[in-house]
């Protein structure tokens, strides 16, 4: 998976293709592209799908230029997250209309611009655009596969224990005896979330005892996994709504 961002005002893209999904967010002005012969534009806060190996180009739609975040993810991977998601073996879903008015997935799709990407949060984008492909495409998946709730709990209980270290997939997978893609399936069905949002707020936990056992933010964030102080406060404010200084206050 990469990720770019960039801001055209005077240039263009000539007509090219990828060997990957292409998903854009429009995040200010107008984008204006020609795929599948027809032209087609994009505003602020809608969500572009370009299939891989078709031909596009890209320019400006007004005077202003536009500004625009796109992640490339591997179709090999997609696949397999449909087929998770469906349960079963499951082709490619097909989006007509390159354009979606997806604005609860352009809200999400912010976030993966903050910061750096794991192993988890990468195999959690995989998935969440494998399900705007298929909501997108009007397919439907079949969720009766039924979840393996030990090999789920011997992997929440992993994460408990190794919640101050970045944990990879394949430690996950080793663990649970599935693909990346079905454990993230699964995982939400028992637990409402993914594993890396899992050991995300397990982390959080850890650094919130350590902040009220007294340890400097610099300490605890250091101690907890988070790469740094500033790295800790801004997952602490997102998900809490106070810096970890102002929550020790009201905690106190």
């Amino acid at each position: 998976m990469t990720r770019f961002r960039a801001e055209l005002r005077d240039e263009h893209f000539c007509s090219h293709s990828h060997d990957s999904y292409a998903i854009s967010l429009t995040e200010w002005g107008i984008q204006e592209f020609e795929y599948r012969g027809s032209v087609h534009r994009s505003f602020p806060g809608q969500i572009s799908i370009l299939h891989p190996g078709e031909s596009h180009d890209g320019r400006p739609g007004s005077v202003e230029g536009f500004g625009y975040c796109s992640v490339h993810l591997d179709p090999v991977a997609i696949h397999d997250a449909v087929r998770a998601l469906a349960g079963a073996a499951a082709p490619l879903p097909l989006v007509r209309e390159p354009v979606r008015s997806e604005y609860g997935f352009a809200h999400q799709m912010r976030r993966w611009f903050v910061g750096d990407i794991d192993s988890l949060s990468a195999e959690f984008i995989v998935l969440s655009v494998a399900q705007l492909l298929i909501t997108s495409s009007g397919s439907s998946v079949a969720r009766t596969k039924p979840v393996n709730v030990d090999a789920l709990d011997a992997v929440a209980e992993y994460l408990r224990a190794n919640a101050a270290r970045n944990v990879q997939s394949a430690e996950l997978e080793t663990i649970s005896g599935m693909s990346r893609f079905e454990l993230a399936v699964q995982f939400r069905k028992r637990y409402g979330t993914s594993p890396h949002r899992y050991l995300l707020m397990r982390r959080l936990d850890l650094a919130s005892s350590c902040i009220l056992s007294g340890a400097p933010l610099a300490e605890a964030a250091s101690e907890t996994g988070f790469a740094d102080q500033s790295h800790m406060t801004r997952v602490f404010k997102a998900t809490y709504g106070f810096t970890p200084g102002r929550w020790s206050q009201l905690a106190a």
